[in-house]
């Protein structure tokens, strides 16, 4: 019997060690995709005349629609646009 229990707490403790790592492993790569899509942006924004401090208050999702706009074939004063109605939305 105490055998069965120091293998279950053996057995939960490694797990909950891994999903420890697991949790806060994905998390650290995601702020540093994020901060990659913000100072990627960074240039565009002073290219086309909007201020870059505008970065700090948008979402990943926001960031990931104006990387997109960005990279579109459409004309700077278009993109400006969408991009400025993406940062009043926020």
């Amino acid at each position: 019997m105490n055998r069965t229990i120091a293998t279950l707490a053996t057995v939960a403790a490694l797990a909950t060690g891994g999903a420890a790592f697991a949790d806060s492993h994905p998390s650290s790569e995601m702020g540093q995709g994020f901060d990659m899509l913000q100072t990627a942006l960074m240039s565009d924004f002073e290219r086309m005349g909007i201020p870059v401090d505008s970065l700090d208050d948008l979402t990943l999702g926001q960031i990931a629609a104006i990387k997109a706009i960005v990279e579109s074939d459409d004309q700077d004063g278009q993109k400006k646009g969408q991009i400025e109605a993406i940062i009043a939305n926020n």
